[in-house]
């Protein structure tokens, strides 16, 4: 096992094919990255359920949506509906409302909106901005802020020092993909470098999707959207361990939503990110490793009323989040003991502003309101000679939130142990890892879930604000494995596997309840509140390995998991299929690079719901080639066999045969 400190030194390796070795087509588990303790190493080693992907998967995979991106991450599901380019991450079966932490460039993403489609939250991003994404299943990430009790996504967007090449001052790439069943992508990237010290990369993406085709050759209703995308990002390294990065991210999208029976909308989403992130690295001593970052998310939602009595009239849904991230590591050695010290502090501020002409609706089901979240944290981390690791931490979380006239806050401290042991170094077994973690989350509640109110559309359903809700506390235990082997069974072979069993028991889980009785207009048939669960568990295991042999690659990918209410035994109706996912890839040209393979995606049914879902199985082909370093061709086959299928947490069906080309070409010098 490489220890947290010798793995800092490995990042001074990283170049853009650095872990090409590893490379299974969407999970790079050797990348140096941030991880759940705020420091940097690689995936493969971290104790705890960590996973990473990068560029190179966009480019694999040929991901136009969060969807592809994130596919062959274990225990996540991506939530989409088809009538909004906006997703929901689900982790561990965990997702809404900020129990994912979702941050762009350390900028958090909470935006949210009541409605058919994904009321829990929506994110809005650009898979050709994406350098890295780090994803942390599990509460063990609380580092990061409050309310992650199922995990933290951690998006890093490119910048000149990672996608220009060694010796490159500029470089300008084009990019171009057309999809027989999506529609089509245009987009350009340019960086440039000014001597030592400074940095600069802009680039911008617009995609014209169309309406897209079921396995059945049936078109899916409001599929198309049109979406326009632009970055800037710059570097500033003026030496002596000062650097600071400064980011701006726009997004636009106009679509149709609404089901053909049901009220229909024209929207039109701004989405903006502005974030700045120093970082001070002492020369002189290993005491002061500071990293601030302050940031500020702007997401509105513009919608007109294409049908009904209110046609033309117009509603809007907009959020504000303000937020500061400050933290510190210090790092000694006492004898044979390595320790690293890590301190901070961190909080949001959340404005909700939701206006309609209907006279107030949209604004009882995503109510005005403000929310402000803060916490501190200590961790501790003693390495003894390699073998033997112990992290230890607290967090102290505290919220308020006020609207409508109501007010309501909390806090509380959350502990978080983990110990890993290498034992095995020269022996058969050597580069196993074992760890074993509990770790607490909070989460407070949402404006929404605390305030939410009046009568739905037609008047047979109420909406019931609480205001007593109380924040949910999880407690999760966890078991792990990593194992890291060079040389296994050829000497050229490389091998990497993590996985983990978890058990997840979330004290006061809220869920949004239907009940015939207690409501407070006598008039309506239905009321629906959100309501605490006193005791609910969540609990399953995770696997994730490849095995590359230079010429050949395998990748598996899996998850099985289970949720209920342990006072009546009901299903939690959030959890994922059990999902198995098989990359089979090969590299068959000796001076040429060139990648070919297939994926096999195979979804178990979901029978622990109410609404039971068929299983079924994909095979998607994927080939890259590049025939000079300037130019690349990439040919992607999804759902090769047309299949008619739809994922469990999905409202629609998922789209049919899709043959994806696409070109890219890059000037440099």
């Amino acid at each position: 096992m490489a220890s947290f400190m010798a793995a800092t030194a490995l990042a001074g390796l990283g170049t853009e094919h650095a872990v090409m070795a590893q490379e299974t087509g969407t999970i790079l588990l050797d990348t140096i990255t941030v991880s759940a303790t705020r420091t940097e190493e690689a995936a493969i080693n971290a104790l705890a359920s960590e996973s990473v992907v990068s560029a190179e998967t966009v480019d694999l995979s040929g991901a136009d949506s969060l969807g592809d991106v994130l596919n062959s991450v274990p225990g996540l599901e991506v939530e989409q509906v088809a009538d909004s380019p906006g997703v929901a991450i689900n982790i561990r079966g965990l997702s809404g409302f900020g129990r994912v932490a979702v941050n762009v460039d350390g900028a958090r993403q909470n935006f949210q909106a009541s409605g058919h489609s994904l009321a829990g939250g929506s994110v809005f991003f650009e898979p050709e901005f994406l350098d890295t994404a780090t994803v942390t299943r599990g509460p063990v990430a609380n580092a990061y802020g409050s309310g992650a009790i199922g995990g933290v996504v951690n998006f890093e967007t490119k910048k000149a020092s990672t996608f220009l090449k060694p010796g490159e001052t500029w470089a300008a790439e084009s990019f171009s993909r057309f999809s027989t069943n999506n529609g089509w992508a245009q987009g350009a990237t340019g960086a440039t470098r000014i001597g030592e010290a400074f940095g600069l990369l802009g680039s911008v993406v617009y995609r014209k999707n169309w309406r897209y085709e079921n396995g059945n050759g049936g078109e899916v209703y409001n599929s198309a959207n049109e979406i326009a995308s632009g970055m800037v990002k710059a570097e500033i390294d003026p030496g002596n361990g000062h650097s600071l990065e400064l980011g701006a991210i726009t997004y636009y999208t106009d679509y149709s939503s609404g089901d053909p029976t049901t009220t229909n909308y024209d929207n039109e989403v701004s989405d903006n990110t502005i974030s700045a992130k120093y970082r001070y690295r002492a020369l002189d001593n290993d005491w002061f490793d500071i990293a601030a970052s302050g940031y500020w998310t702007n997401t509105k939602l513009d919608q007109t009323y294409l049908t009904g009595s209110l046609a033309g009239g117009d509603r809007s849904f907009r959020i504000d989040t303000y937020g500061l991230d400050v933290n510190n590591t210090s790092r000694f050695a006492t004898g044979n003991f390595a320790h690293e010290t890590t301190v901070g502090f961190d909080g949001f501020f959340d404005y909700v502003d939701v206006t309609d002409v209907s006279g107030g609706s949209a604004d009882f089901y995503t109510p005005n309101g403000q929310r402000k979240v803060y916490g501190a944290f200590v961790q501790h981390r003693i390495d003894y000679q390699n073998v033997v690791e112990l992290i230890a931490g607290l967090r102290y979380d505290a919220y308020s939130l006020q609207g409508m006239g109501t007010e309501s806050s909390g806090d509380h401290v959350s502990p978080k142990i983990t110990v890993g042991f290498s034992p095995f170094e020269r022996t058969f077994l050597d580069g196993l890892q074992l760890y074993g973690t509990y770790a607490e989350g909070y989460r407070s509640p949402s404006i929404t879930e605390t305030l939410i109110s009046g009568t739905h559309p037609g008047g047979y359903l109420d909406f019931l604000p609480n205001t007593d809700l109380k924040p949910e506390t999880a407690h999760n235990k966890e078991i792990g494995i990593n194992y890291r082997r060079d040389g296994l069974i050829r000497p050229n072979d490389r091998i990497r596997l993590k996985a983990a069993y978890f058990h997840n028991r979330v004290d006061d889980y809220i869920d949004a309840a239907l009940q015939s009785s207690g409501c407070t207009n006598t008039m309506t048939f239905m009321c629906y509140q959100y309501q605490n669960i006193a005791n609910a568990l969540i609990e399953g295991w995770e696997l994730e390995a490849s095995y590359d042999l230079g010429w050949m690659f395998l990748g598996l990918s899996g998850q099985h998991q289970r949720g209920e209410d342990v006072d009546t035994g009901d299903y939690l109706t959030t959890i994922p299929a059990n999902r198995l996912l098989t990359t089979v890839g090969f590299r068959p040209l000796a001076d040429v690079d060139a990648t070919v393979g297939f994926q096999v995606d195979a979804v178990d049914s979901q029978k622990r719901s109410d609404t039971p879902a068929k299983g079924y199985g994909l095979v998607n082909l994927f080939a890259t080639y590049k025939p000079r370093d300037d130019l690349q061709l990439g040919l992607n086959v999804d759902n090769l066999f047309d299949h008619q299928y739809q994922p469990y947490l999905d409202s629609d069906a998922g789209a049919g045969l899709a043959v994806k080309f696409t070109l890219r070409a890059r000037l440099g010098g």
